[in-house]
Parts: C-alpha cells; structure tokens; sequence
C-alpha cells in the first residue's frame, strides 16, 4: 500500500510542474463496491454496443481511492447494503406482429421449449432472450402454463435474474394462478435473492412463504429457513428445526448439513470439507450463500452444476480463488450479466505487489493464467503516470488479449485510458491498434482520426480498408456494406481450403445475391456430406410456417433445429433454410448480424 501513496504523492508533484494535458487522471468507479457495481443493471447503450460487436476486428473492491489510479482491496460484505434497488435493463423489445407466445399452441411451447437447450449462435440466443423478457403481461392468459414455461426457459438458459424481473411483475396473490407454478414462481425469487446475496430480503421472503405454507423443492424453504435463524442468532431453533429436518429428509443433504454445522461451530476454513456431488440445481443458491457468509470458495465443480446462473455468486465470492472469479466474470460479460464497470471492479480487487509492478515482464512470465495476467495489465495501465508509458503498455496489453481472445474485453475495459491519447506524428505508427480498439467500443469519430493519422504514411496497408470497412458496416443497418466488400475483390472460394466452409460460403454468397465467377462444382472432394440434417417433419414445418407468415413460430423451430450447432457445422441445405426463415422473422431486422455472425466463424472477418 506504501507503493501506491508514493506513486500518488509523485504524481501530485508532478501535475503540478507538467501541462494538465500531459498526464490524465483515469476516473473508474465512484465509490461504488464491486457488489453494487455488479447488481446494477445495464445502461441502455450497453446492450445495443454488445449486440452489434460480434465481429473480430483483426482478422490478421471495492471502492476506488481519490487517486483513481488503483482501487483499494477493502472488505466487500455488507449485508444491510445489498438491498439495492435494481433497475430492469433496457434490452432492445421485439416486436412481434403475427404471432405473440400467448397465441402458440401449449404443447407446442411445452414440446419446443423443453428441446431448446444449448444456442450457440450468440445473435440467436440474445434475440430469444429480449423475446422471452419482454412478452406482454397485460395479456388475459398470463396464468396459464405459457408464462410458466417462459420463466422456466430463461432460469434454465442461465437468466435468473431475467426470470426474477418477469416474476416479480406478477399478482402472485392471484388466484388464478396454479399452485406448482405459483411454488415455481417464489422458488425463482428466493433463489435469485440468494444468488445476489440479498440475504435480509431473503429472509422476509421465507417468513411469507412459511405462512402460506409453500412447498418447494428438496425442502429449500425449510432450509432457507434454518439459514435464516442461525443468521439471527436463533440458535436453539434452528437446531430443532434442523434435528425435525433430518429426521423427516428421505435422503439426507449432506452438503446442506456440512454448512449448517459449520455456521454453528464457527470452525478454521481450512477444516471445512469440500461439498459432495450437488444432485439438485436448486439448491446451490442457498449453498453460495452459506458458502460466500462463512468466507467459504467455490470451487469449480460447484460452479458447473449451472455456471450462468452462478456467475454472480462466484464474483462476488471473495474467498474463491481470483482467477475463477475473473474467468466468470469474462463470461458474465460477454452473456451481458455484468457490466464493464463491474469487471473493471473485479480486475481492480486483485491484489499485486509493488515488486510485480517493477518488473512487469518477470511478472506475466510468473503468471500461469490468462485471467490474471489481464487484470495485471489493467492495474499496470492504470499507475502509469507518463502518457507513451501508459500507451506501450496498453499496446502489449492488445496484443496479449488478442493471442487470448479477449481483445473485445481489453478495448472495452481500457475505453476511459485510450480516450486520454492524442493522435499525432509521434504515435502514427500504431494509430490502427487504437483505431480497432476504437472502433470496438463504437467511438467512430475516434477512429478516423487515428485511422486518417496512420494512412498517411501507410496508404497500401490493407488494414486500413477493413477498419474503413468495420467503420461502415457498424453504422448502417442494411447488408450493402456486406454486399459490397464481399464483391469488391474480397470473394475468393479458393481460399478456402475446407470444403464444408466452401459450401457454407456459397450459401452466403447466393443468398446475398453475388456473382461469383469462381466454380468450385467440379472440385468437391467429398461425395458425401456427413453434416446431419434436422428432422423431415422439423424442416417442414419450418417451411410451412415461413410460407403461412408465422414468424415467431418460425425464429422457434429454427432454434430448434440448430440445436448445440455453430454456423458452419449445418448442412448448407439447412443453413439455406435458416437464412429464408430469418428473411422473414421481424422484417429481416437480424439479418446483418447472422450473416456477420457467420462470416466470422467461417474466419472471412
């Protein structure tokens, strides 16, 4: 901590003596704790740079101290305080204008949905998402299974707090409502307080649930029910709850016991014993709970047992070892779940010495992990006091986050620092680097200028085509930039080595409608083609739907189909299918992004 006075005190000094345009202070975060930070929903603009960023631009604790340069690891528990009041974010709404989910048929919803388990394809899977979060609950049938089914998919799909948002703007007093789907409904809320740690809400809740005599899952509320007591110091009840609890449990729950135990016993964490094989999903909410309170990890196979509904828990996890922490967090932000200030938070918590600072070289060398090394290089960004200093290690920071494809996370993160560099003659040499990054966080203007510093004196540099290419293609919405670049000298089937990306991009190619002199008919390797297709009868109805305009019923069995597939693994007679029904799905609004999508993965971007 002395380090980072002297490195403060220096830089007070020095600000005085130097021009204020010479060295830059980085805001962050504005004393907000990383729990705060990582509850907070998204801002509006958030989703939308997120939902548009799915092209590779290369194809080649707390709270922060006055200084701002480097947070301090201050303890992040407060129970009282994390009764924040949370915002829905603002995701992009669908409008559905022939069908609406309360017009499907029940087992077609119950049928589909239960099929619909892994989306690969991230444009999908955020479209099915904002179509799920936003159905309309002024409608007269929200009681009925639809709505069940519903919530049930985005908890299944890792949105808890989605399917938490959706129940909460539901009349459970009503008595409309089924009693397993009511009891559905409540353990999506207890369970979603418990994976924010919202453990005072948490406990009012049960109170309500134990009056209305609510039956959950693997006795979660009577558990939730002893957690609650012994937080309260209750306990002699808790015990006796628990010793009814054992006697009445048809199989004994030894992880929950183990914990329980350990609360009342107060015991060296080193004595605990890891949980065993976690049998239900619902419960490993409470667990999180009694694990983060008694400073308790979570380790990795805990985390599997749902990785995205548990990415919360386990950043907010301060006992769990950093990089898994990290690692959740890149893929909580990359899902949309958390922020870029809530990673940033994250990054700024770990905790490196004033040694490891001096010698940033023996530092990532002695780093086994990716996720460390790149909260090293925020931090070491971050202290530099001197503008070409800060600059270079920004830039080794990019090249480093690009070898481990994480280059989108390091541009986003580092918005604020890159902001801070002035293009001139001195820096033209790596004004592409920075105009990528720019282009990454949509800072367009930015851009250009970087971009126009750096053709000056690299005028045949492809790269500066593509950036112009990037530049244009983020702010247009039709696919004529696609088209264009596709066409402009761009197109050669021949580079392609793989057969099955041949015909994938042929598919691209004759659904765009370009004309391609090359002829690859007569140069097929492979007679047969061992890509599976999809059901005779699912690809029917897909067709049928497309042809009776249905378009929601069309977006569904199109996922369906492209079940645990990317892009390239489809037959190209399916892929073709696919493309024809999302021509029709909302007016073609997904176009772009899909054929972006599959252009990346067919490495043409």
């Amino acid at each position: 901590m002395n380090y980072f006075k002297l490195i403060f005190v220096t830089f007070i000094l020095f600000a005085f003596s130097t021009k204020a345009n010479d060295v830059q202070i980085i805001e962050l975060h504005k004393n907000k704790s990383l729990d705060q930070l990582v509850l907070e929903t998204e801002n509006n603009e958030n989703d939308e740079d997120n939902e548009n960023n799915s092209i590779n631009i290369e194809n080649d604790n707390n709270i922060v101290e006055e200084s701002n340069i480097i947070e301090d690891d201050s303890k992040l528990d407060n129970i009282d305080d994390q009764n924040i009041n949370t915002e829905n974010s603002v995701e992009q709404i669908v409008n559905i204008e022939n069908e609406t989910f309360f017009d499907l048929d029940n087992s077609f919803i119950g049928t589909h949905f239960e099929a619909l388990k892994n989306i690969k394809s991230k444009t999908l899977h955020r479209e099915f998402v904002n179509i799920l979060s936003n159905i309309d609950l002024d409608d007269e049938n929200i009681y009925s299974d639809k709505l069940y089914f519903v919530i049930k998919k985005l908890y299944e799909i890792g949105e808890i707090e989605k399917a938490y948002d959706l129940v909460s703007k539901i009349n459970l007093e009503s008595a409309n409502i089924d009693k397993k789907n009511l009891e559905f409904f409540y353990l999506i809320k207890l369970n979603y307080l418990f994976s924010s740690y919202k453990l005072s809400e948490v406990c009012n809740l049960r109170l309500i649930l134990l009056e209305q005599s609510i039956n959950l899952p693997k006795n979660l509320l009577q558990k939730s029910d002893i957690f609650c007591l012994t937080l309260e110091n209750k306990f002699s009840e808790a015990k006796l709850l628990n010793s009814l609890l054992t006697e009445s449990e048809i199989s004994k729950d030894e992880n929950f016991q183990k914990l329980f135990n350990f609360m009342l016993l107060n015991e060296n964490t080193n004595s605990f014993i890891p949980l065993a094989k976690i049998k239900s999903k619902d419960l490993v909410f409470l667990y999180s709970a009694m694990l983060r309170i008694n400073e308790l990890p979570l380790d990795k196979d805990f985390i599997e047992v749902d990785p995205l509904n548990l990415s919360i828990p386990v950043i907010l996890s301060e006992s769990t070892s950093m990089d898994i922490r990290i690692k959740a967090a890149h893929r909580a932000y990359e899902d949309n779940l958390i922020s870029i200030n809530s990673l940033s938070a994250l990054y700024q918590s770990v905790d490196f010495s004033s040694k490891q600072f001096d010698d940033p070289d023996k530092t990532i060398s002695n780093i086994d992990n990716n996720e460390l090394i790149m909260a090293y290089y925020y931090q070491l960004a971050n202290i530099q006091i001197f503008p070409d200093e800060r600059l270079d290690v920004i830039l080794k920071y990019f090249d480093f986050a690009k070898k481990s494809g994480l280059e989108n996370i390091a541009y986003a993160i580092t918005e604020k620092i890159i902001e801070t560099f002035t293009p001139s003659a001195v820096n033209s040499q790596i004004g592409i680097e920075i105009a990528f990054a720019n282009i990454a966080n949509k800072n367009f203007d930015d851009a250009l200028k970087w971009l126009n510093l750096y053709e000056i004196s690299n005028s045949k540099d492809k790269k500066i085509d593509y950036a112009k290419f990037l530049i244009d293609l983020n702010q247009n919405d039709n696919l004529n930039t696609v088209i264009n670049y596709l066409s402009d000298d761009n197109l050669n089937l021949d580079q392609i080595n793989n057969q099955s990306s041949q015909e994938s991009f042929q598919v691209l190619i004759d659904f765009l409608k370009i004309e391609n002199d090359s002829n690859n008919s007569f140069q097929y390797r492979n007679i047969l083609d061992e890509r599976v297709m999809p059901s005779y009868f699912l690809m029917n109805d897909i067709k049928k739907n497309i042809n009776d305009g249905n378009d929601l019923s069309v977006f569904i069995l199109s996922l369906i189909s492209m079940q645990n597939k990317n892009w390239t693994e489809l037959h190209p007679e399916h892929l073709n299918l696919i493309l024809e029904a999302m021509n029709l799905y909302d007016n073609g609004t997904l176009k772009k992004q899909i054929i972006t999508e599959i252009l990346k993965e067919l490495k043409i971007f």
